[in-house]
């Protein structure tokens, strides 16, 4: 069982799979076979960070999940997902839970596919928040549950793609199409 989980993939994807919750923080180096890590990343173009857990997951201030410009980053599982720090930067999200997701992310982000496609949450609140746009290229559902959407940029929803929720709250600077 691990309460804090950190890694850096340099040439691969990371994925996690925990029963229980965790915290993304830092691990500390263990002479020749692990160096100082922080946060969650994913170094080469390309490739995913996926994250299930089956407990709450959150993060400690400054240990963000980071991915390339076209790396993806899923969540899946049962557990609470708040990955709320300010320079948190994946290209685009997808995620699969039974319970609430908040997820904050540096600049422009994209609703897409990595293990599983679009957001859903099995009923539960979804708070998604860029520091540019945000594109929804899949679907998202909240089912009875909540969706915020909080933009510095424009919010954008591809074709097709559904967005479903008890209640929708927009915020931000942006335009919403």
């Amino acid at each position: 069982m691990a309460t804090t989980f950190a890694a850096k993939a340099t040439n691969g994807d990371v994925l996690f799979k925990n029963a229980n919750g965790y915290d993304i923080n830092t691990v500390a180096a263990d002479g020749t076979i692990f160096t100082l890590v922080d946060g969650v990343t994913a170094v080469a173009a390309g490739k995913n960070i996926t994250l299930d857990a089956g407990g709450a997951v959150t993060q400690t201030a400054g240990k963000d999940v980071t991915t390339t410009a076209t790396g993806r980053s899923g969540v899946e599982g049962g557990g609470a997902y708040t990955l709320t720090n300010v320079t948190n930067n994946v290209g685009t999200i997808a995620a699969s839970t039974t319970n609430t997701i908040s997820y904050r992310d540096a600049d422009d982000l994209v609703v897409g596919t990595v293990n599983t496609t679009g957001i859903s949450s099995g009923g539960n609140d979804i708070t998604l928040q860029t520091g540019g746009t945000l594109t929804i290229n899949q679907s998202v559902s909240a089912g009875v549950g909540n969706l915020t959407l909080n933009s510095a940029g424009a919010v954008t929803q591809a074709s097709g793609k559904t967005v479903t929720a008890a209640g929708l709250e927009l915020k931000g600077a942006g335009t919403f199409t």
